[in-house]
């Protein structure tokens, strides 16, 4: 229910290192979206909370019974006064508050992705905002007090024996633009306080530190912490390791698991010649975990599929694996998550094959029946050492290339093509003449 980027585990880690708290007040400064209080839910504790963004303020003062306070800006109300009513100072002050997380970026930004989020909110807004409240009166967190403060000053007013937990902002401005657009349009009697440099850190980490009974997380490795280090949790392939730190605790690894199924197809091999037609065949999540596992580029971290199809040439073979999922910014645009050829074969352009498979009047079909709307177009993201990459050279345009966020490649490519413009004999026909000649290829399917 409440807003934040928290794993899930890490309240499980929480809860079994307070065991062996004394019960009794508990500390928690930089609180967030209340991560550690619901974790420490019912074991006894008097739990003291304090942050400074407008979003913790909310919710912070409502469990604790205090006037909201928070009010829409005069300058907003031409484009947000329908909000106004839903302002009680109350319950429903922090519900618009939570909502507005998820809709006020896009008010007053031009195009339609932006539009359509703020008139779906508009037109529904009554039953949102009702079922925000109705979900918040069953929140069982319960605090002994709320303070709008500076971590740098309250940590000074905690008692030196009394545990503190905390999760701390480890980079400079996170909250800040995280709640930009709430304070952007709404008014409240905001602290004056400044970002914490990384000297801050130091300090504020020393002071949760310096006592008998702590614990904090952050998503980077603290060297100065290591000594304290209780757990690391990566709860997918591609979130960012959280690492656990306390003065006494059980150590924890938190690892992504995913499921595996077998896939009784057999596969085009090396030596074996390649028959049509082309057939596609739709793939269970454990199915294509497996698949992908036996042939993506290891150092390509997996995504989860929507939409899994397996390629299969006349004989039944199974080519390769193309997965997609509905587009974030246009209706009609699919997103291609991953496509990759089976190897080693006597096609080193196999993975063509595959792109042309992608975006056939079959896969197409595929898409909008599995999204429930038309799909016209495909987007993809490739990474490369490469500032093109050879695999969708020639089917798809590249749009955008950036510097990569990912370790261990220079680019990041963006390639969009449209989608049905040719059918799966097509497809094979037009990749039969241009990359269809024979060659031992390399054992990985990219």
């Amino acid at each position: 229910m409440f807003q934040g980027t928290i794993p899930g585990p890490m309240r499980a880690i929480v809860r079994e290192a307070a065991e062996g708290w004394p019960r009794g007040p508990v500390y928690v400064p930089c609180c967030g979206n209340f991560t550690i209080e619901r974790s420490l839910a019912g074991m006894g504790f008097a739990l003291h909370s304090s942050d400074v963004s407008i979003y913790t303020t909310s919710i912070g003062r409502w469990l604790t019974g205090q006037p909201v306070g928070i009010r829409l800006r005069e300058e907003s109300t031409d484009q947000l006064g329908w909000l106004d009513e839903s302002l009680d100072d109350d319950v429903g002050t922090v519900a618009t508050m939570m909502l507005g997380t998820r809709f006020l970026a896009s008010v007053g930004r031009k195009g339609l992705w932006h539009e359509r989020v703020v008139r779906s909110y508009r037109d529904q807004w009554a039953a949102k905002h009702a079922e925000t409240i109705e979900r918040l009166s069953r929140a069982d967190v319960a605090l002994a007090s709320y303070e709008v403060e500076d971590v740098r000053t309250w940590l000074k007013k905690v008692p030196r024996d009394a545990p503190v937990c905390s999760f701390p902002p480890f980079y400079g401005g996170g909250y800040e633009k995280l709640y930009e657009p709430l304070n952007q349009h709404f008014t409240w009697d905001a602290p004056q306080y400044e970002p914490l440099s990384d000297a801050d850190v130091i300090d504020v980490l020393g002071a949760i530190t310096d006592r008998p009974y702590w614990l904090t997380a952050s998503n980077h490795d603290v060297s100065e912490l290591r000594h304290y280090l209780r757990g690391v949790i990566k709860v997918t392939p591609r979130a960012a390791p959280f690492y656990v730190y306390a003065s006494q605790a059980p150590t924890r690894i938190v690892a992504p698991r995913q499921a595996i199924e077998p896939v009784t197809a057999p596969r085009l091999r090396g030596g074996e010649e390649l028959e049509g037609p082309l057939s596609l065949a739709l793939l269970k999540p454990g199915q294509f975990n497996a698949l992908r596992s036996r042939y993506l580029n290891p150092r390509i971290a997996p995504g989860a599929a929507n939409l899994a199809v397996a390629v299969k040439d006349g004989g039944g073979r199974v080519l390769g694996v193309f997965a997609m999922a509905p587009g974030n910014y246009k209706p009609d645009e699919a997103y291609l998550l991953s496509d990759f050829a089976v190897a080693p074969t006597d096609y080193p352009r196999l993975s063509k094959l595959i792109v042309l498979a992608a975006t056939s009047a079959e896969a197409q079909l595929l898409c909008q029946r599995a999204f429930s709307r038309r799909m016209r177009t495909v987007l993809t993201t490739a990474f490369s050492n490469n500032p093109v990459s050879m695999k969708y050279r020639g089917l798809l345009r590249l749009v955008k290339r950036s510097p990569s966020n990912e370790d261990g490649w220079k680019f990041q490519l963006q390639y969009q093509g449209p989608m049905g413009g040719h059918t799966l004999a097509e497809a094979l026909e037009k990749w039969a003449k241009r990359w269809g000649a024979g060659a031992t290829t390399t054992q990985t399917g990219v």
